[in-house]
């Protein structure tokens, strides 16, 4: 849909920060406002400008990957140190995807993924359609023979193609010729298949992208809380092919959110799950 800046995807126990930027897929509709002075202490912490942070919110929140490319300082950040950069991140993130700049972007973005409604044309009459392939046969007819009588050499080459068109030409004067009912049909059957496209589309961008951005939002935070249940914090990993995989199948088998929640650990995983549904209740009541 658009252009992204380089991204990557993080699995590692050093990316907390950044993890959360979208594992807890962004935050909003809290009375609590971080002081400016703290929110740039934050983004310093993390190596980046208060600008950039709030456009990877954004792209995380909006486009569903995570963007923490450019975010210098992860592994620096000490491990009780943490929970609190993570509140803080979930803090301001809550903040900015309630803002009106954010409501003007999902605005801008749902706008653009909306589906264009098909361009149909009248469908045509078996007789406007007759009339039509005649008007094509004869025109073919005439070109064919000046390109003979233009190019000699060609004119042995050419008359299979001028007798096939002369004989098309014949059958088609004939109104009841089901050459033209195949037609008819098959532009009906186009068009049918165009507007069902469309309604699906429609459907599914309103399921999408629904007008009042809260349900966005909301949706957003139900579907991390149901990704990052469950978390076995306990799992063992094993080493293999050079990293670190569990030794259980099973939770190699989970999604990439349940995997970020583990290696993000219980505390800053149970946080921000306890963040997300304090949240989403305040988004659905």
């Amino acid at each position: 849909m658009k252009s992204m800046k380089q991204t990557k995807k993080i699995y590692k126990p050093g990316a907390i920060a950044a993890i959360l930027t979208l594992l807890f897929l962004g935050f909003s509709l809290t009375s609590f406002r971080a002081s400016e002075k703290a929110a740039d202490d934050m983004w310093k912490m993390l190596g980046i400008s208060r600008q950039a942070g709030s456009e990877k919110i954004k792209n995380s929140f909006m486009n569903g990957y995570l963007d923490h490319y450019g975010i210098r300082n992860l592994k620096n950040i000490a491990l009780n140190d943490r929970a609190a950069i993570a509140k803080d991140l979930l803090t301001y993130t809550k903040e900015y995807v309630s803002s009106e700049t954010f409501r003007k972007e999902y605005d801008k973005m749902r706008s653009q993924a909306k589906p264009e409604e098909p361009q149909l044309k009248p469908l045509r009459t078996i007789e406007q359609i007759q009339k039509e392939e005649i008007e094509k046969t004869e025109k073919s007819i005439r070109e064919t023979e000046k390109n003979m009588k233009e190019n000699p050499d060609f004119a042995k080459t050419l008359q299979p193609l001028l007798d096939m068109l002369k004989q098309s030409l014949k059958e088609y004067q004939n109104p009841k010729h089901q050459f033209w009912t195949a037609i008819a049909q098959g532009e009906k059957y186009d068009q049918e298949n165009q507007v069902k496209s469309y309604r699906e589309r429609m459907k599914q961008w309103e399921e999408f992208y629904p007008s009042n951005v809260n349900d966005f939002v909301a949706e957003r935070l139900k579907t991390m809380l149901e990704d990052t249940k469950d978390i076995d914090y306990n799992a063992q990993l094993v080493e293999k092919y050079g990293k670190k995989r569990f030794a259980n199948p099973k939770y190699e088998g989970k999604g990439t959110e349940w995997k970020q929640g583990f290696r993000a650990g219980k505390e800053v995983t149970e946080m921000a799950r306890g963040f997300v549904k304090k949240w989403l209740e305040e988004l659905v009541n």
